[in-house]
């Protein structure tokens, strides 16, 4: 049976964290809150470091791992956030680092993590650039994997600890899904201190592995062709897809063009910069929330806002075809 992460160890990563990370704001969604008739509030980790939760997770190993970081070489597949915390971590730890990430990934993350100081290689797609991971695994480098590392995903755990104390009478939580790091440390955490709490997860039609995975009963390779590089995984490790069987009320599936106008209107309604991986769940709460009680209370982890006006005009473009 697959191990899951524990709730000491998120309380352990938040003291790890003190005064490293921001303690993200949680606001009103009143617009939303209007058309749901229920109140909403949103975890603002598009505020955080680095612009997304992701500076939790990757702090928090090296944090943990600090002694170990400048002896060796380190590589990890990013489209955008997860590639930015890592540059900022090995900036300040003085880590070699390689990101490698596809093309779909947004220009400003591949400057930024260029402007960090670290080394970037951009593969023809997501399944290739977790071949080239594992050919340089192959020569001696350490891959920093979010989709299967526990002490990462008690670091993304850490913003479930603020989330709650901030908003007690939260009773359902939407979670973007890429890897699944965030969402099980986000369920762990909110489980063990609101059993009856009920967490969502989301993700796109086409880079729904999580949801395809539940169904099967165990991971499942996909073709990743969602426009949304931050949510995309061939597959899902047994750890996360373990997380999510035992918290997960269920995975919402929304279309790109429902995540690009749920962008927009994060942008529009909530007054938020927000990419398209937070845009998707405004569609999953609309799609949703008319299910659930009248006295529910709705959480949504906001969770990046990476994105220059350049991409957000492309989505936009994009989107009217689809």
């Amino acid at each position: 049976m697959t191990k899951l992460i524990e709730f000491n160890a998120i309380i352990e990563a938040a003291e790890r964290l003190s005064e490293k990370v921001i303690r993200t704001p949680a606001i009103p969604g009143s617009k939303l809150a209007e058309k749901i008739q229920r109140p909403v509030f949103l975890k603002l980790e598009n505020t955080q470091l680095g612009g997304s939760f992701k500076a939790r997770g990757v702090l928090n190993k090296f944090l943990k791992l600090a002694d170990d970081l400048k002896d060796n070489r380190f590589v990890a597949v990013s489209g955008g956030n997860f590639g930015i915390a890592i540059a900022e971590a090995a900036k300040i730890f003085g880590a070699d680092v390689t990101i490698i990430m596809p093309p779909s990934a947004p220009s400003t993350a591949i400057d930024r993590v260029r402007q960090l100081g670290s080394s970037v290689m951009i593969e023809t797609d997501v399944h290739a650039a977790f071949e080239r991971a594992k050919a340089l695994a192959a020569e001696g480098y350490i891959v920093i994997d979010d989709c299967n590392d526990s002490l990462i995903a008690e670091g993304h755990g850490t913003l479930a600890l603020e989330f709650i104390a901030d908003c007690p009478d939260l009773t359902d939580v939407f979670v973007a899904v890429g890897g699944g790091g965030m969402l099980a440390g986000v369920a762990t955490a909110l489980k063990t201190i609101k059993p009856e709490i009920r967490i969502w997860g989301v993700e796109t039609a086409g880079a729904n592995s999580m949801h395809q995975a539940l169904g099967a009963g165990k991971p499942v390779e996909i073709e990743v062709t969602s426009i949304i590089s931050t949510l995309g995984v061939p597959v899902i490790d047994e750890m996360m897809l373990a997380h999510a069987q035992a918290y997960v009320e269920d995975i919402v599936v929304v279309s790109d063009k429902a995540a690009i106008e749920g962008m927009i209107a994060f942008g529009e309604e909530a007054k938020q910069w927000v990419e398209l991986a937070s845009g998707t769940l405004i569609p999953a709460v609309l799609a949703i929330a008319p299910k659930l009680p009248a006295n529910a209370v709705i959480g949504m982890v906001v969770c990046g806002g990476n994105i220059s006006h350049q991409d957000m005009a492309k989505w936009v473009s994009y989107s009217r075809n689809l």
